[in-house]
């Protein structure tokens, strides 16, 4: 599988979201350092990410609050399931960033649109990965 790649906007929030899918390669571990490092990431968390990126069913997330991005790497899945629970606890991660940012109270409903509005935005990259993985284990 390829890594996917996936960027969007967050309403009227101003806010940018990149996200990179199932990664797994050399090649996939140097994207994510030269993302990391453009987003501001200092050496050594970009070190720490990639160093739990190489396990599989992980995940990391970084925001950068003066430049209003978050990214969010999802690492390769032992299944279907698993990539959706890795995706699921970025995504927190993510609603937590910004919600924070905003003033946003995590147990508030406008923390629950916000994490239904960054989902909806990642379901078509997502769904690109986890099928394949379920067509895959279950031999659709």
């Amino acid at each position: 599988m390829i890594m996917v790649r996936q960027g969007f906007h967050i309403g009227d929030r101003d806010w940018y979201v990149m996200c990179y899918y199932d990664i797994q390669t050399v090649a996939d571990l140097s994207e994510v350092e030269v993302a990391l490092a453009s987003a501001g990431c200092r050496p050594q968390a970009i070190k720490a990410a990639v160093d739990t990126l190489v396990e599989p069913d992980s995940g990391y997330t970084f925001t950068n609050y003066s430049e209003r991005l978050t990214v969010i790497f999802i690492g390769r899945a032992t299944s279907p399931e698993q990539m959706y629970d890795s995706m699921q606890h970025e995504l927190k991660h993510a609603v937590e960033h910004i919600g924070e940012y905003f003033g946003v109270e995590p147990k508030s409903e406008e923390s629950a649109y916000l994490q239904g509005e960054i989902a909806r935005q990642m379901f078509p990259a997502a769904a690109m990965v986890v099928c394949p993985v379920c067509k895959k284990q279950h031999k659709i």
